[in-house]
């Protein structure tokens, strides 16, 4: 992977809903719509769907953060939009969520989501596709469609079974209840809860240990899982071998394992 420029503290292209900013080789994306908690609307996913092909194509880019500002990571869709909207307009704002939520799962880089707040709707399935999450304390996670007479249409209904399970999953749809990030640890959902105070210090910490390792190699850690769950075990493991025999003839292999032998730091180029 190239090391960063000198100008590695920056402004990328964003929207008016949220910025993206560089720290060295992390970008953090932060929703910024505070005053309707952050959230989504049709603009916010079509900015989006830019915004992550900027990330996709920029090779100094090796992980990116998704966090909220104010009280909400992101409360949901927007729902003042549903009033009057055709079912084609429904659906066709639906697509858009999707397109996002699939290609944040199946974004080259890593992707953390540190939530700081209320993780709703279209923002649960934000942390649904995420590949580690740490949450503040107070963060507050849930699909409350049903209350509204909707269901989840950005995957809910299908990633979140696929993570804690048939029957907790039914439950959690149909009561439309609200999981704590204790309990969302608990159920797997979140990997760490912290602090408030701590929580973008204790996702930087988590990001700095994955970029110190090889970038192909967590890519392809990335890929094998997301392609293994929705494969027969024997053919994940054959894909798992294939890879692996890839990765062994890299450069960054062979840096790593003389950096074993030698006992000291390796340094991997991405190569």
């Amino acid at each position: 992977m190239p090391e960063p420029s000198d100008n590695e503290a920056g402004t990328l292209p964003a929207s008016e809903n949220f910025t993206l900013e560089r720290e060295g080789r992390k970008a953090i994306l932060t929703f910024t719509r505070e005053e309707r908690l952050n959230a989504l609307d049709a603009q916010t996913f079509r900015d989006l769907l830019a915004t992550l092909d900027v990330i996709e194509a920029d090779p100094e880019i090796a992980l990116v953060i998704l966090t909220g500002r104010g009280r909400a990571f992101v409360a949901g869709a927007d729902i003042t939009g549903y009033v009057d909207r055709t079912v084609l307009e429904y659906v066709e704002f639906q697509r858009l969520g999707r397109l996002v939520y699939d290609r944040i799962e199946r974004l080259r880089q890593p992707v953390i989501a540190a939530v700081n707040g209320y993780a709703l709707g279209g923002g649960f399935e934000l942390v649904l596709v995420a590949d580690v999450v740490v949450a503040a304390e107070h963060a507050t996670f849930g699909l409350p469609e049903a209350k509204l007479g909707l269901l989840p249409g950005g995957g809910g209904t299908q990633r979140l079974p696929r993570l804690v399970g048939r029957t907790k999953a039914k439950e959690l749809l149909m009561t439309a209840d609200y999981l704590t990030a204790e309990q969302a640890r608990d159920l797997g959902i979140v990997n760490r809860v912290v602090p408030a105070e701590e929580l973008m210090a204790a996702t930087h910490a988590l990001a700095d240990r994955i970029l110190q390792r090889a970038p192909l190699a967590v890519a392809m850690a990335k890929q094998l899982v997301n392609d293994g769950l929705d494969a027969s075990l024997p053919t994940a493991i054959t894909q798992e071998m294939g890879m692996t025999a890839t990765l062994y003839a890299t450069a960054d292999a062979r840096e790593g394992i003389a950096a074993f032998i030698e006992k000291r730091p390796p340094q991997f180029t991405g190569r």
